[in-house]
């Protein structure tokens, strides 16, 4: 039977962390959804969802090297705001492959 890669010591402190960047990135991405409209504010956005799909992809690595489940939503999210701003975060495992 081949041996699995050990897998780090859960750190639940540095899943609190960056849970706490994707609510910071999330509340960021709302605030700019309320501003008014024009090409620099589309900028800005961009840059805002990007920002919150890196905080996705950084808690989603996380995640999988402590063996924890990606919450559904985290997943859904982080696969449309890829989906929208293709490049922007890719996991590990992708970033290896290419």
């Amino acid at each position: 039977m081949p041996e699995q890669p050990e897998r780090q010591p859960r750190d639940d402190r540095q899943l609190v962390l960056l849970q706490r960047h994707i609510t910071v990135a999330r509340a960021d991405v709302q605030l700019g959804r309320s501003l008014p409209p024009g090409s620099q504010r589309a900028l800005e956005q961009g840059r805002r969802c990007e920002r919150l799909t890196q905080a996705l992809q950084a808690y989603a690595d996380a995640a999988s090297d402590a063996g924890v489940p990606l919450p559904y939503r985290y997943r859904d999210e982080l696969r449309l705001y890829r989906s929208m701003y293709p490049g922007t975060a890719r996991s590990r495992s992708q970033a290896a492959s290419s």
